[in-house]
């Protein structure tokens, strides 16, 4: 069942070179790879435009022409930026600023959550921030300890809960007005995580707490647990 439409964009940032894909990605760009008979990034895309999502900007880079001649058959009015092979995630996304005039959404192109994006929206929107990120609860398999200068243990916590990023969030046109652009070409993720810890420091981060079905392809091992599991995340 299809939500009302957002008007909100989104961004897709899918320019990687997927290095941890090993000789799969010599001759297709990583969201190419197909689960089942379908591309990563057209599931991504089904399951967003189930959700009122209209509107992307494709931030493109290793193997652009390829990934866009597929993109071109599955969406309408898209914007699509090649920043090239090198440009990090914050450079790519300031890149594209001047098509970000509302509350923006940001989907890194490996991972898909069950997102309800209105709400994603909403909620951003009451906190009043520049920023709202995603995260869920992740089981650390091993014990965790902490100890002090003498080298006694202080702290032991069996496999602890602990919360991560899941490559989500929301951006207000203002984040580009805070961010330091000496960091701008910081490469790969280290841009906009100096970002985001700025944003901490001046109170300007907002969390959204996530507890449901999602999935990341960033590796080997977790290409084929997406294809063994898929029938729980995508529908085909």
């Amino acid at each position: 069942m299809k939500s009302k439409k957002l008007k909100n964009k989104m961004i897709i940032l899918c320019g990687g070179r997927g290095k941890r894909m090993g000789k799969i990605t010599d001759t297709i760009p990583k969201p190419l790879i197909k689960i089942k008979n379908k591309p990563i990034i057209e599931h991504k895309i089904r399951y967003y435009k189930t959700q009122g999502v209209q509107n992307f900007i494709f931030c493109l880079g290793y193997k652009s022409r390829q990934l866009k001649k597929f993109l071109l058959k599955k969406t309408i009015n898209s914007i699509y930026h090649d920043a090239g092979l090198h440009a990090g995630i914050l450079k790519r996304i300031f890149l594209v600023k001047e098509n970000i005039t509302d509350n923006t959404i940001i989907s890194y192109g490996d991972t898909l959550a069950k997102i309800n994006f209105k709400d994603l929206i909403k909620k951003h929107e009451s906190s009043k921030c520049l920023m709202t990120i995603v995260a869920a609860p992740i089981q650390n398999p091993f014990g965790l300890i902490n100890w002090d200068q003498k080298g006694k243990v202080v702290d032991f916590k069996e496999k602890p809960i602990l919360n991560h990023f899941i490559g989500y969030s929301v951006i207000n046109p203002n984040f580009f007005n805070k961010v330091n652009k000496r960091i701008m070409n910081l490469k790969n993720g280290k841009g906009i995580i100096e970002a985001i810890k700025y944003l901490i420091r001046i109170k300007q981060v907002n969390i959204y707490k996530f507890n449901k079905l999602q999935i990341t392809i960033n590796s080997q091992d977790e290409l084929k647990y997406a294809k063994l599991n898929y029938k729980k995340y995508f529908t085909l």
